[in-house]
Parts: structure tokens; sequence; C-alpha cells
């Protein structure tokens, strides 16, 4: 009698914990995704690949997930974790805590009106004037949908001649099942692309609220990552950035003797080719490393990689030799 009756009280609390955590993992926002359009547009003198389109339900507008001016009412997560500081609770184990209390949480959904984003890379033949918008000459937005084209942003990071671009606007729920159409205007010489496509969707629950998945992805991340992990002497961790069937194919690269123990800056420029070996839709990277200390930040080395995108919307490598 008292051994069964200790087992079957933790056995129900287990049940209870389990039915609320279904409970409030099925709270949370949703994101359909689609990794297959690949489409080329000619924008000026340069060109807009798209890759990816997003659709997601959080209602980014009543979400506060951080707090950020002394004018804003503070999350209630933060004030816990205020609360946890005062009380000596160590800084490293906030983060699990908090990563807990969004989840036991209910993120503001939207009802009709999801968000949709688009995401590509814009290559231009020459370096981009980061004084000015990308965006400025060109229009990327899903017809029909509410407010026009929406909102923009572009992201540039170490590749001079190219721009992450990531375009954004609300689209009712009921649409994403029917073919969707993309306009791209190119404003400089006035010209309209329409791209007509029927998605196949990949859904995803965003567990934490706030979408873990980049808007801005860069073709050339996975090149700077590999090569800090040559220099860094980390062989292993550089073919984790290499496409999973081809690590046994590719030939590791040497870190130059004359930047060996210092500080590197990594420079890549991006180029398209439809086809490369057996590939289709690859970007070329063209990769200089120098030292940032030296005022004329003279090359040391040149490697060329070829990426493309995976099926998790990710980029890897598929080859790498040097250019020297």
């Amino acid at each position: 009698m008292f051994q069964s009756k200790w087992v079957r009280i933790p056995a129900k609390i287990i049940l209870i914990w389990l039915v609320i955590t279904v409970y409030f993992y099925f709270q949370h926002p949703v994101v359909y995704r689609c990794l297959d359009i690949d489409a080329n547009i000619p924008i000026g003198d340069g060109q807009l690949l798209i890759h990816e389109i997003q659709v997601c339900n959080l209602d980014e507008e009543g979400y506060t997930w951080r707090y950020t001016t002394d004018n804003e009412e503070m999350p209630w997560r933060i004030k816990v974790l205020y609360k946890l500081y005062e009380w000596g609770f160590p800084l490293n184990r906030q983060n699990p805590v908090y990563s807990v209390l969004m989840f036991y949480s209910w993120p503001p959904l939207a009802d009709d009106r999801w968000t949709y984003s688009i995401s590509g890379t814009f290559i231009s033949p020459d370096d981009i004037d980061t004084e000015k918008s990308t965006l400025d000459g060109l229009s990327l937005y899903i017809y029909p949908s509410f407010g026009g084209g929406g909102m923009g942003g572009q992201w540039e990071g170490s590749t001079p001649n190219a721009a992450m671009i990531n375009a954004r606007g609300k689209i009712a729920f009921q649409q994403i099942d029917k073919p969707l159409m993309i306009n791209v205007i190119d404003k400089e010489n006035d010209r309209t692309t329409r791209l007509v496509i029927t998605p196949r969707w990949q859904k995803e629950r965003l567990i934490y609220g706030v979408s873990r998945i980049n808007h801005y992805k860069n073709p050339a991340a996975p090149v700077q990552s590999f090569i800090n992990n040559i220099y860094d002497d980390e062989p292993q961790r550089a073919l984790d950035h290499v496409l999973a069937e081809r690590r046994t194919k590719i030939s590791l690269p040497a870190p130059s003797e004359q930047l060996k123990g210092q500080d590197i800056e990594i420079t890549c420029r991006l180029s398209w080719t439809d086809v490369y070996e057996d590939y289709l839709n690859v970007y070329r990277i063209d990769a200089e490393v120098s030292n940032p200390s030296e005022n004329s930040l003279a090359t040391v080395q040149k490697l060329t990689f070829y990426t493309i995108i995976e099926q998790e919307g990710n980029y890897k490598i598929i080859d790498c030799r040097s250019a020297d």
C-alpha cells in the first residue's frame, strides 16, 4: 500500500507535467519554409538570387522578448531573471532558465495576417556602395498581400560585392495553399519580373517564440568559418562546414606560414554559376586572407570555394582549391 502510493503520486505529477508541456508546445508559433525557389533575376548590372520564402504566425508587433528602454514595461521573464540575479543565481545558468520561461509562455499569434519573408542574395559586378541601400533600386513582394511591398532589410558582412536581402510583408494564411506570385521590380530599368510558384512547404515549430532561422544567410559564411578553423588548427571543425557527402573528397588547404599564430582578416567576393560538377545553383566564393594589423592589408593567401544550399536551408562547401 505504501509503495503503491509513492509510485502513483510521482506518476501523476509526471503525467500532469507532460500534459502541460504538450499544451504549451502547441501555443508556440509555426513557420512554413519553401527552400527550392532558386530564381535568378537581373537587377541593373547585377543579379538577385531568391532562395527562400518563410511564412510565420508570430505577431511580432505584440511580442516583446527583451527589455530595451526605460519607457517600456519590463517583460515578466526579465523580471524573473533580475530577481534570480539579486538572489545570487549564477549568470551562466540564466540562459537555460530563460529558455524554460520562454517555453512555458504564450507568444502572441496572428489570426489571419501572417508575416512572410523572402530571402536572397544580390550580387554586383562591382563593390556595393554601403552608403546606399540596395533595396532603393528594387522592390520585392508577394501579391496579393497586405500593405504592398512591406518592410525590407539587407546585410553585407565581409562580402564587398554582395548584399543579403530580406523583404517582408503580411499575407493571408489561406493564400499559402495557393500559387504565389512574387513581384520583383528593377527600378533602375523600370522592369518587372513576376514569378508564379506553388511552394512545397516545410513546417517547423518556433519553440522559443523568436525564430532561430537566420533571415540574412550569407553564402560565404561557411567559408569564413572554415578558414578560421584551419588557422586555429581545428581541421575537424572545418569539415563541419563541408557538405557531408563531400568531406572525404575535399582537400584541406594549409594555412599560410606568414599568417600562422596571427589575427587574420577574410574578404570574400561572390559570383554565381548555374552548374559546378554535378551540382546546380552554386555560389563561387573567392576568399582573400590578410593580416588586419598591416596598414596595406596586403593579401597573403587566396582560396576559391564553391557553396550550395543543403536541404535544411544552410550553405555548405562542396569544393575548395588554392587560387594562388
